[in-house]
């Protein structure tokens, strides 16, 4: 289900409170920083003496804030007294219409001569398009009105709707009916009462002299007071971490802290129950440890099947050469092929096994190299966990006064902050 923006209702002729409330209310948002309207516009309904035609497209975007925004522009502009020509078509689809790339001046130039092709004259005066954003997306959402003969924008309004804002389509077709009412004659300078009021809205009713001295008097000072407040930052070049001798302040008796995220630092607190040289192994060392370990068991076994097979290697070979068969002469070629066979064989199966201890041993030196660099590592790391603590531990032990002005309606001076 679409979300759609809250119901516009105008004010009835025949409710006076209700419309008085909804003209101040509307005064104040805009008197406020809303993003709504790209300038300061007068929320007041325009007056209904306002004339002209303006072509209102359909606004691309969202289909729901879609609609019900096109039905406040159109409801506004129509009590102001301006005639509505709808356009069946968006903006983007009248630019493909034209082959514009970009929607720019010389765009709004080329769909205004195709929407008066074949008319004596421009059918309307204004040409109002804009972008919907889906409701509560926090998106903005853009009415332009554009004026076809000086082939200028008039405005273009920025907002961000929610569901539950009442104020916002009440506001922004007031908005735009004024900035039209304003680019056919310009709204009147503003006073100097005017003026006055504006200049009070933050600073309050307008300060005497005295009061204005005194406030700049404590300015002053607290500016003064700022200055004597120690603003370097903290040396701790000097703090220095011992594994060995840091070990029993910094240590845990507990597991390690598992981490939430791959974003959250890994607990570094050696474990007090393994010392100060096992105790700050990570993880990962003891994972290159056991890989080291069976490596250098595979390297032993390897290389003690290979000095066992030796022996037999040996006894056929001793047989060979004591048989006293010639591999030349063919009545005795059968015997010994039969007793060379034996030799290739267990001397093949030597020269496997020792090998296999050769290229294990291989691994095991190159697993015992990342063991070295993992264990170097996680004492660098331990030594930079010890001694970001131990600077910690030192700056938490200093008072620090902070001082700051403090300037308000009616309060002046200065503030004091202490960190323990």
């Amino acid at each position: 289900m679409p979300r759609r923006l809250a119901p516009y209702r105008p004010a009835a002729p025949l409710n006076v409170i209700r419309a008085a409330l909804s003209g101040v209310l509307c005064a104040a948002v805009v008197a406020a920083p809303l993003p709504a309207s790209a300038a300061s516009a007068n929320v007041e309904a325009a007056a209904p003496t306002a004339s002209g035609t303006i072509g209102l497209m359909r606004f691309d975007g969202d289909a729901a804030v879609a609609s019900d925004l096109r039905s406040y522009v159109q409801s506004e502009l129509e009590a102001a007294g301006y005639t509505i020509k709808g356009v069946a078509l968006d903006m983007p689809s009248a630019a493909k219409k034209v082959k514009c790339r970009e929607v720019n001046d010389d765009c709004l130039a080329k769909i205004a001569a195709w929407l008066a092709k074949g008319k004596d004259a421009m059918p309307y005066d204004y040409l109002v398009y804009g972008t919907a954003a889906p409701a509560d997306s926090g998106k903005i959402a853009t009415v332009v009105v554009y004026d076809l003969a000086k082939k200028a924008k008039v405005t273009e309004l920025r907002a961000t709707f929610t569901t539950d804002d009442y104020i916002l389509p009440v506001v922004l077709p007031r908005a735009m009916a004024r900035a039209i009412q304003d680019a056919k004659s310009a709204p009147a300078p503003i006073t100097p009462d005017e003026e006055k009021i504006l200049a009070e809205l933050d600073e309050g009713p307008g300060k005497t002299p005295e009061e204005l001295r005194a406030e700049q008097r404590a300015i002053a000072e607290a500016q003064a007071a700022v200055d004597q407040s120690p603003t370097d930052a903290f040396d701790t070049s000097g703090v220095k971490a011992d594994l060995k001798a840091d070990f029993d302040k910094f240590c845990r008796n507990e597991k390690r802290r598992k981490r939430a995220s791959k974003e959250e630092p890994p607990d570094l607190r050696p474990n007090c129950k393994l010392g100060p040289f096992w105790g700050y192994w990570q993880n990962r060392a003891w994972v290159a440890l056991g890989l080291t370990g069976a490596g250098a068991l595979a390297t032993l076994g390897l290389y003690g099947l290979g000095l066992g097979a030796r022996g037999p290697y040996k006894e056929a070979v001793d047989v060979l050469e004591s048989s006293g068969l010639s591999n030349t002469d063919p009545l005795q070629s059968v015997e010994y092929t039969a007793l060379a066979s034996d030799v290739a064989a267990k001397g093949a199966s030597m020269r496997r096994l020792l090998v296999g201890g050769d290229i294990a041993l291989g691994a095991t030196v190159l697993l015992a190299g990342v063991l070295a660099v993992i264990i170097y590592q996680d004492r660098t790391d331990a030594k930079r966990f010890i001694r970001t603590e131990k600077s910690l531990r030192a700056i938490s032990k200093i008072q620090d006064v902070q001082v700051g002005p403090i300037l308000g309606a009616g309060v002046q001076g200065a503030g004091l902050g202490f960190r323990f």
